[in-house]
């Protein structure tokens, strides 16, 4: 493969290469067939990740070297949002460029429709190759993720079970925790989610041909079980109580943590970041080998955060504060973009299909919420979001809504309204209430966003078992033909 068109072509555009794309010369659906890889780490927070200043507490260790890796040979953007503090929504929003109002998928009784397409089917309608490797339940096919893909597979070999199948999509049964429990308390996710992309690249020389890669990346996810040499980088003095200590870090075992608890749990935490990191790193490797590092566009995001006593929360899915919401989004292009950028504006992660798709010159949707971040590079300013949080087993229907420093959570049960100047309160710990939405500007043009989003809300499928999606299960392997 070589870059020489590309890069002709962005000397002509642009002379010096700050950014390129779509917005720069209008040849959006030409394009540039460079490979395209899309990471998603589970559960990790900005604020322990290396290019966002995190620092260890138990050592000199850092949480993510090749994530600075990316963050200096690329572009780090500072103020990334989730759509939603848990997996299912907020993975449906990274791969339809869509926050959770907008694609419906706020519970897992909804799935997405069959002929919604997301990013996969972009590129394989531009003559890439497409595949996507998980491990985690939350990203199962049976929720509508499999359209574009030419190959989706759990990294997890319980996963691909008929069994898992039939749990995902009987939306009361309790055996869906079963499968959790299992993923949670698995090791050694990252190896196998690197070891079957590296297989599928180097099948029939797929790595020759453009292609794009989902990877996800589950590790990060509670409970914190790294592989003990991890846990002694990030706590030398670890010992099996630390191991029981990590295992009880999930909502089915609840309990208050003391302060000295809270600091080996997020060593723990750190653990599972550097041991995920290091497989990417893996990933990365091979590329360079194959003499692909400097074709490949790479991003990587994040679901969500997990909280460790802010605001009185452990774990996520309970809240919308940035504990949860801020999330890491880090994109390395080698001769598209300038290495070592930072962009302060607000952006969200269902923001990250438009922008590969941009970076890739493919024409991205005009009717979804999701927008290419590169013009940020150029103009500043900032994206304004949303995000989501609908969990009926908590009697919880909340609304975020975020524009640069300004913040805005509304209670639709409570009806009630609250805000932030991140800039003064980064740590929300001091909100402006209101009792009616229109008392500032800011609120009064979050209450707008809301309300338009409403009149906009996607109509999700329920889950239940169709033709279509049986047929297309099978063919997966997921279930008997």
């Amino acid at each position: 493969m070589t870059t020489k068109p590309l890069l002709h072509w962005t000397r002509r555009c642009v002379g010096t290469v700050l950014l390129i794309g779509a917005l720069s010369c209008g040849q959006a659906n030409a394009g540039n067939q460079r490979p395209v890889i899309l990471i998603s780490i589970d559960s990790l927070r900005a604020d322990h990740c290396t290019p966002y200043g995190h620092t260890a507490q138990f050592t000199q260790e850092k949480t993510t070297p090749f994530l600075q890796k990316m963050a200096d040979e690329g572009v780090v953007f500072e103020n990334c949002s989730a759509s939603a503090p848990w997996t299912l929504p907020s993975h449906i929003s990274i791969l339809t460029a869509m926050h959770p109002m907008e694609h419906g998928v706020r519970a897992r009784r909804f799935r997405l429709p069959a002929d919604t397409e997301n990013i996969a089917g972009k590129f394989k309608s531009a003559g890439y190759q497409t595949a996507a490797f998980y491990s985690a339940p939350f990203l199962h096919p049976s929720w509508g993720y499999y359209p574009g893909f030419d190959t989706y597979v759990a990294a997890a070999p319980y996963l691909n079970s008929k069994e898992a199948t039939d749990a995902m999509m009987n939306v009361g049964s309790p055996e869906i925790k079963e499968f959790h429990d299992v993923a949670d308390t698995d090791k050694e996710n990252a190896p196998h989610v690197v070891d079957h992309a590296l297989q599928w690249l180097e099948k029939d020389d797929r790595k020759d041909t453009p292609f794009f890669l989902f990877l996800h990346f589950w590790d990060p996810h509670y409970n914190y079980q790294a592989p003990d040499d991890y846990n002694r980088l990030f706590l030398p003095d670890f010992s099996d109580a630390d191991l029981k200590l990590g295992a009880t870090f999930t909502p089915r075992l609840p309990r208050e943590y003391t302060p000295e608890e809270i600091l080996r749990l997020k060593a723990l935490y750190n653990a599972e970041i550097r041991y995920t990191d290091d497989q990417i790193a893996r990933l990365f490797d091979q590329l360079v080998q194959w003499g692909l590092d400097n074709d490949v566009i790479i991003a990587i995001v994040s679901d969500h955060g997990d909280h460790f006593g802010e605001h009185g929360q452990y774990y996520h899915h309970r809240t919308l504060y940035e504990e949860v919401t801020h999330v890491p989004m880090v994109l390395r292009a080698p001769g598209l973009l300038e290495p070592a950028q930072r962009v302060a504006g607000s952006v969200a992660n269902y923001d990250v299909g438009p922008t590969l798709l941009d970076l890739a010159e493919l024409t991205a949707w005009t009717e979804r919420s999701g927008r290419s971040a590169l013009p940020l590079l150029l103009s500043g300013g900032s994206h304004e979001i949303q995000m989501d949080l609908l969990h009926p087993g908590q009697k919880l229907d909340l609304r975020g809504w975020r524009e640069a420093q300004n913040k805005v959570l509304w209670d639709t049960r409570q009806q009630t309204f609250s805000a932030w100047d991140l800039t003064k309160d980064p740590e929300e710990n001091d909100p402006a209430y209101m009792s009616s939405p229109n008392e500032t500007a800011v609120s009064s043009k979050a209450s707008a966003a809301f309300r338009a989003a409403e009149t906009t809300a996607g109509q999700a499928a329920p889950m239940t078992e169709d033709p279509e999606m049986k047929r297309k299960l099978a063919e997966l392997g997921y279930i008997d033909g």
